[in-house]
């Protein structure tokens, strides 16, 4: 973890300063951790990942679907390629395109609030900085995998997009591609893209509409995203904070897709 990586880490409720800690464990392996003596705060980091939140903490939506995406996280890929397709839609064009619509310049600081297995990799300008979230220790180690593979960095972290473990004003980008539509509080989530991104930073939310979730709910491994669904989906519109400027709501790929973006305020 680079220096200016821990300078813009803060615990993810409270907010208070981190510093790396290296401990010798009785076995002799060691192990690092991102700590606040003052607080007693403690968050381990496991492969390289800070963890900032253990699947014990994790509750409502996030719970189950937190379950789902470890369980199907290697095959994860191949299903929303089955997906797109059955959508009639270009995984390549879709994510080029709202890569593009990111506006990433210069040396931007990007941040994905569930990153997933980091489908969004080899679409990203190679001179910004990109930090990934995501709930799923088994979507991050995929994610992590795709990395290597591609010969890019990012900077990874375990933690829910409700409570970021950022520190305000840190991102000059902040974008959630996906998954949105079932978060335990999309509100909170949203207040915490606006709270950490810097003034000026455009915000980018998208997902599938209600259109989608029925056309997969009967598609087998798919499925375990639509079973049960308990609401509706609605795009938040009426979730973004007041005072937030350009606002663009709209639905894109015949219908299949909501897009959402706006501007933190000067």
């Amino acid at each position: 973890m680079s220096p200016g990586t821990l300078d813009i880490l803060c615990s993810p409720l409270e907010g208070a300063p981190l510093e790396l800690a290296t401990e010798l464990s009785v076995d002799g392996e060691v192990r690092q951790f991102l700590v606040n003596h003052e607080l007693g705060f403690r968050f381990p980091i496991r492969d390289g990942i800070p963890v900032f939140v253990e699947p014990h903490q994790i509750t409502g939506i996030n719970s189950r679907f937190r379950r789902i995406y470890d369980d199907w996280a290697p095959f994860y890929d191949l299903l929303s390629r089955v997906g797109l397709y059955i959508m009639g839609v270009s995984e390549y064009k879709l994510r080029r395109e709202f890569i593009e619509k990111l506006e990433i310049n210069g040396s931007n600081r990007v941040l994905a609030t569930s990153v997933g297995t980091g489908s969004d990799l080899p679409f990203l300008p190679r001179h910004c900085d990109y930090y990934g979230l995501d709930l799923s220790a088994g979507m991050l180690g995929i994610c992590q995998k795709k990395m290597r593979k591609l010969g890019v960095t990012a900077e990874l972290f375990l933690g829910q997009a409700e409570h970021l473990p950022f520190k305000d004003e840190t991102f000059d980008t902040v974008y959630q591609m996906g998954g949105i539509n079932f978060f335990s509080d999309q509100e909170q989530a949203i207040r915490e893209m606006v709270r950490v991104a810097r003034s000026g930073s455009k915000i980018v939310i998208m997902d599938e509409t209600e259109k989608v979730a029925r056309k997969l709910e009967h598609i087998p491994g798919i499925n375990a995203w639509f079973r049960h669904q308990h609401r509706p989906i609605v795009p938040p519109t009426g979730l973004i904070p007041a005072g937030m400027e350009r606002l663009e709501y709209r639905e894109l790929y015949d219908g299949q897709a909501w897009y959402l973006s706006f501007r933190k305020p000067h």
